[in-house]
């Protein structure tokens, strides 16, 4: 976890989480309501975000770099722009923690940035360190009960991930056909997509199925080159066995 110098002084209480992920907005709210006791809203895209921080005035935006239409950094660039919204502080919850993608986040006005995967667990004590308060957990709350319902929480979706990311491995294969034209959008979709398997298969404990995403995504975001398709189409097809691995292994519900 990474930070910028943000002059807060109040307490934190309201977060306004943004991801265009239905599964890892249900983690990340169970995780921050149930454990570090935040008043906390969801948003599912940059142009929804805008307008809850306009409607809620939430005490933290925390949200996801990789979203179709308006992106993170894009959305965090509307509301500096907006009178009404630019001082809402606003963290990034983001796979890409390269230094240099950090430091331009950072440039842009967020207080800091929370790498991918992240721990559901620890989630609220790394939002908490970001605003720089020596506050813990609200008094009152069963540690242990409340880290048992997160961990339920994440079990229950495992599957559903499962089933959505081979869904989304079959869309990467539909669009890897549009790639040899050189389309520029269908490589940042592709990215995009397999930028979601990569963060949530971490989350969810599916190592292999993240790695392979993980490569899929790093060819995607790389230089375009004739050999691109046949490179996207092998790596997604590994990414396929290890969905296929991963359905197998999953216990029975």
């Amino acid at each position: 976890m990474l930070s910028a110098e943000f002059p807060v002084l109040r307490k934190i209480r309201s977060v306004l989480y943004v991801d265009d992920d239905p599964d890892i907005c249900k983690i990340v709210g169970a995780a921050l309501s149930l454990i570090a006791g935040f008043d906390v809203h969801i948003a599912g895209s940059g142009a929804a975000a805008i307008a809850a921080s306009g409607r809620l005035m939430p005490d933290l935006v925390l949200m996801d770099v990789m979203m179709p239409g308006l992106d993170g950094p894009a959305t965090l660039k509307r509301m500096r722009e907006s009178a009404t919204l630019a001082h809402i502080p606003v963290a990034f919850l983001t796979a890409k923690v390269l230094p240099e993608e950090i430091a331009h986040l950072l440039l842009l006005g967020a207080i800091g940035v929370i790498g991918k995967p992240f721990d559901p667990m620890t989630l609220g004590d790394e939002i908490f360190a970001l605003w720089d308060s020596r506050a813990g957990p609200p008094e009152g709350i069963n540690a242990q009960e409340v880290q048992a319902q997160v961990r339920a929480e994440v079990g229950s979706l495992s599957e559903k991930l499962l089933e959505h990311a081979q869904c989304e491995a079959a869309r990467l294969r539909q669009m890897i056909e549009r790639a040899p034209q050189g389309e520029l959008s269908v490589l940042r979709e592709i990215e995009r997509l397999a930028h979601s398997i990569h963060g949530a298969g971490a989350m969810f404990g599916f190592r292999e199925i993240s790695a392979a995403a993980g490569l899929v995504e790093a060819c995607a975001n790389g230089t375009t080159e004739p050999a691109l398709p046949q490179r996207l189409s092998y790596l997604t097809s590994q990414l396929e066995r290890e969905l296929e691995a991963g359905r197998a292994a999953a216990p029975a519900t």
